[in-house]
């Protein structure tokens, strides 16, 4: 049970970094109660996870944060099969999959094997046509024609695996929300979307659930104040949810691919062919959740109308505010800041947690290799300016990191389970030494 002593809390973005929240949050809870929270990409999961047992508690529900460390404590076994890929694209995530850091040489012969009809196909095409050209211009051989038949088979190959990569990408992917996943469930297991709708309910309300989904003004009722960001693509700006809302509409047909059937129900009660989002206090967070977490061509997109009808697209919240630890600085109480960093050879004997300090000095990032260097490229673009306001000694936010290795978490969907249970158990380690500081210099 919390002793009552409040706090903010921002959280960071990190696909299946994300994890060690899972493991901080429980801890976490026990000392603080939360009342504006908010998170970007995967810390917008966590950020609803903690909203919605905050709710729960708020109404003397203390087994809420309970239930919370048991949905986290599924995601080592269920992690992979959440990422489920739309028919066109399964053997491309497949592939993917195998390509994430940590897999090794071999992996890439697994990755273009993902593909073996195309490549096999081509190279029988290739081979056949270039040995009849090479038959039809000398007297045919065998020497003579099995080098040129050798060449074309290469040479087909390429072009049917090319040929399909291309098809995939410049006529699938639009169709579909350019992204590989929609979150529905493709197999009959629970997809992304799917399990966050059934974990948001659980958590909220317990075993039982209820049927209309949590929604901002619930939390508002409780005096929890959620912000998820989200980025619009079309005008190339973070956007705060539930704010975006406003003025906004969508297409059920679209939306329905993209949002389990009861909160359908909810969004779109008279179908029609667009309809206009509900206001802010009824929208139901898993909106929000949805927006913020669509990590570029791994998830789809979620498409909406302006007031002028016009098409724009939510993505990903981390491509704009990955660490959105300023969002909060109008409020009055202390906020506890979670970051996700690297940490690099250089510190394999550094601890794994620790307070940033504005004159915290790192080991440089290794850029042996240009994955490395295109990382760190990324990395710069994307949050060069926040990493320098977290290094400011003016900043409000208190910022508390975990720091996990280049192979841990990212875009790692494979983990073992014992890889996904290492990062909660870092994240409770995480929550540990929150606890103790604020212990000892909180407010």
């Amino acid at each position: 049970m919390s002793d009552g002593a409040e706090r903010n809390l921002v959280m960071k973005g990190g696909v299946t970094s994300g994890l060690v929240y899972a493991g901080a949050l429980p801890v976490l809870a026990g000392r603080f109660r939360f009342r504006a929270i908010a998170g970007s990409s995967a810390g917008a999961i966590a950020a609803a996870f903690a909203a919605a047992a905050e709710y729960a508690r708020s109404r003397g529900d203390e087994q809420a944060f309970a239930r919370l460390q048991a949905k986290g404590a599924e995601l080592p076994k269920r992690l992979v099969g959440l990422f489920q890929a739309s028919p066109p694209f399964r053997r491309l995530l497949r592939a993917l999959i195998m390509l994430a850091p940590g897999s090794g040489r071999a992996r890439w012969a697994g990755a273009v094997l993902c593909f073996w009809p195309e490549i096999v196909m081509g190279a029988l095409a290739g081979a056949a046509l270039c040995a009849l050209a090479a038959a039809l211009s000398a007297p045919p051989a065998v020497l003579r024609l099995a080098i040129p038949a050798m060449l074309g088979a290469f040479g087909g190959s390429v072009a049917a695996l090319t040929f399909r990569l291309t098809w995939l990408l410049a006529v699938e992917a639009p169709r579909r929300n350019f992204g590989l996943c929609s979150g529905l469930s493709q197999d009959g297991s629970p997809g992304l979307t799917d399990w966050l709708h059934d974990a948001l309910q659980t958590i909220a309300f317990g075993a039982r659930g209820r049927a209309v989904p949590l929604n901002f003004g619930d939390l508002l009722e409780a005096g929890v104040d959620l912000r998820l960001l989200a980025t619009n693509l079309s005008h190339a700006r973070p956007e705060v949810t539930p704010e975006l809302a406003a003025g906004l509409s969508f297409r059920p047909a679209v939306w329905a691919g993209l949002f389990p059937a009861s909160v359908m129900t909810v969004l779109a009660p008279g179908g029609g062919d667009v309809q206009a989002l509900p206001p802010a206090p009824d929208l139901p967070i898993l909106v929000a959740v949805r927006m913020s977490l669509a990590c570029p061509g791994l998830m789809e997109a979620v498409p909406a109308l302006d007031a002028a009808g016009r098409r724009i697209w939510y993505a990903d919240g981390g491509l704009t505010t990955n660490f959105p630890f300023e969002l909060l600085d109008s409020d009055a109480r202390p906020t506890l800041a979670l970051d996700i960093d690297t940490l690099h050879a250089a510190e394999a004997d550094a601890s794994r947690v620790r307070a940033l300090a504005p004159d915290t000095a790192d080991a440089p990032a290794e850029l042996g290799g240009v994955r490395a260097f295109v990382w760190s490229l990324l990395v710069a673009l994307r949050e060069g300016r926040l990493r320098a306001a977290a290094r400011t000694p003016g900043r409000r936010a208190r910022i508390y990191q975990v720091r996990l290795t280049a192979d841990e978490g990212g875009m790692n969907l494979a983990m073992s389970e014992a890889e996904a249970q290492r990062l909660i158990d870092y994240g409770q380690a995480l929550g540990a030494y929150v606890v103790a500081a604020e212990g000892e210099g909180g407010a």
